[in-house]
């Protein structure tokens, strides 16, 4: 019974998609932080989901540092008309529904560890 508590706290610990239950109509407020050619960072400003991100430092001149930070991990679901800094509207969806075929380079900027899949939503 104690490794199977072990196994449960480690994949949660593990997990880049959210953990808790989500409501997939609740739209969430985000803003884009960063989009290179290999990912694209967004800040959760909705203080219900602040857990889907953590404190990341982005790499720089100088080094910031943000809070409640995760990497998209469909970007190729991202619409082009978004730039950093912009907010937007977002729900969670699952893996299956996520469309990752398009390039993205192999670039590593280094993202979040954690990650979510989205749609943006108006």
């Amino acid at each position: 019974m104690r490794l199977i508590g072990i196994l449960a706290i480690s994949l949660t610990a593990a997990c880049t998609h959210p953990c808790k239950e989500v409501n997939a109509t609740k739209r969430i407020n985000a803003k884009i932080v960063r989009i290179t050619c290999a990912s694209t960072v967004i800040q959760v400003l909705d203080s219900s989901y602040f857990y889907l991100g953590e404190t990341w430092t982005m790499k720089g001149e100088p080094d910031t540092t943000y809070q409640h930070i995760a990497k998209v991990l469909n970007k190729c679901d991202m619409p082009d008309n978004l730039k950093e800094e912009e907010e937007f509207y977002f729900r969670i969806i699952p893996k299956s529904e996520a469309n990752n075929n398009c390039i993205v380079c192999e670039l590593y900027d280094f993202p979040p560890v954690k990650g979510i899949y989205i749609r943006v939503v108006k």
